[in-house]
Order: C-alpha cells, then structure tokens, then sequence
C-alpha cells in the first residue's frame, strides 16, 4: 500500500510539474501582453499612429496565444489525477494569468480610440503606472519559474515584491485621477482616461491575485 501511495505521489508531482511548465508559457504571454501594452501608451505618447498599432495588434496576438495554453492547461488538467484541491489552486493560476492578458488588452481597446495624446499631464503617470506593471509581471514570471524549480524562498521574496507593488499602484491611480480631474478633457475623452485606469490598476490587481496562488502551491509543496 505504501509503494502504491508513492507512485501516485510521483504521477502527482510529474503532472503538476507538467501543468506548471505549462503555466510558466501562459504568463510569457500575458507578460508580453503587459509589456506591449506599456509599448502603445509609449506610441501614443508620441502621437505615433501607426506604431500604437502595431503594439496593440501585438498584445491581442499574445492574448490569442495565451488562450491557446489555457485550453491546454485545462485538458490536461481535466485527464489528469491530481487530488481535487490541487487541481482547483491550478485551474485558478490559469485563470489568473488568462486575466492579466484580458486587462492588459482592455487597455489597448481603449488606446484606439484616441487620435492622439489625451494630455501631456497624464503621459508620465500613465506610463509610470504601465512600467509598474510590467516590472510587476515580471516578477510573477521570475516567481513561477522559481515554483517550477522548487526555489520556495525565491517565490516568497518576488510574491512579497509583487505585493508591494500592487500597493504603489493604488497610489499611482490616485494621482492619476488628481491629475484628470485637473484636465479640460472632453467629457468623452475624461471617460475614456478613466476606464484606462482603471484597467491599468486591473493588470496590478490580477498579477498580484496570481502571485498569491503561486505562493499559496509553493507552501502545499513544502
């Protein structure tokens, strides 16, 4: 009975691990989401058109992609023997991940309807906020790959990072609400801002979300 209990657990952890792999090519995705999403912000700042676009078409590829892995994840999740609750934490990583694409994505729909720079007051906060994401992907990136090669200490450290950061992004909404309310903007323009930080404290909200699940499969592990 007990060699029998082993061999489960070995099947277990190769499949989580497998499922975890998976997982560390979904958040490339919705990191390279994150990133070009900082790229058309950076476009538009420049009143550059054409290369907003070329971001934007970037992100919705990336997202695309992420959906792939997610079925995947899904399937094989749903052959697998993994126990119930183990399952259940890794369904909700990928579900996780899959959002950070969506918010990142709901924020370059919002960037095409701008014919050029809404205000030059808003530029640096907006872009100050989407770095903050991305550094902010890149450590969940950094915590996953450490999960997948069995690095808890490194996961705590980069998920308490990512905590951090999620706190400075409530700041920086702040600030970039002060400083909208402060523009001339359009009604329709001042509504269009909004929604983008919105969507940008969204992106913050749903990295930090991932990274707590990270730590939460980190802990089970040990």
């Amino acid at each position: 009975m007990e060699r029998t209990r082993n061999i489960l657990a070995w099947l277990g952890d190769r499949e989580e691990k497998g499922v975890l792999t998976l997982a560390l090519q979904h958040m490339e995705k919705s990191y390279e989401c994150v990133m070009e999403m900082k790229n058309s912000i950076e476009a538009l700042m420049k009143n550059d058109i054409e290369d907003r676009t070329h971001h934007i078409n970037r992100v919705k590829s990336a997202e695309h992609e992420g959906d792939e892995i997610k079925i995947k994840v899904m399937t094989e999740l749903s052959k697998g023997i993994l126990l119930p609750p183990d399952r259940e934490d890794l369904i909700l990583l990928n579900e996780s991940l899959n959002d950070i694409a969506d918010s990142a994505k709901g924020v370059v729909r919002l960037l095409e309807f701008f014919e050029k720079e809404p205000s030059e007051d808003l530029d640096k906060l907006l872009l100050d906020d989407s770095l903050l994401a991305v550094k902010s992907a890149e450590k969940l990136k950094s915590a996953i790959n450490a999960l997948v090669n069995n690095e808890p200490n490194k996961v705590m450290e980069d998920c308490a990072q990512i905590e951090v950061m999620e706190e400075e992004g409530d700041d920086k909404r702040r600030d970039l609400i002060k400083a909208l309310i402060k523009t001339t903007l359009s009604p329709q323009i001042t509504i269009l801002v909004y929604e983008i930080i919105d969507n940008l404290e969204n992106v913050l909200d749903c990295i930090k979300r991932a990274g707590s699940i990270v730590r939460t499969l980190s802990l089970k592990a040990k």
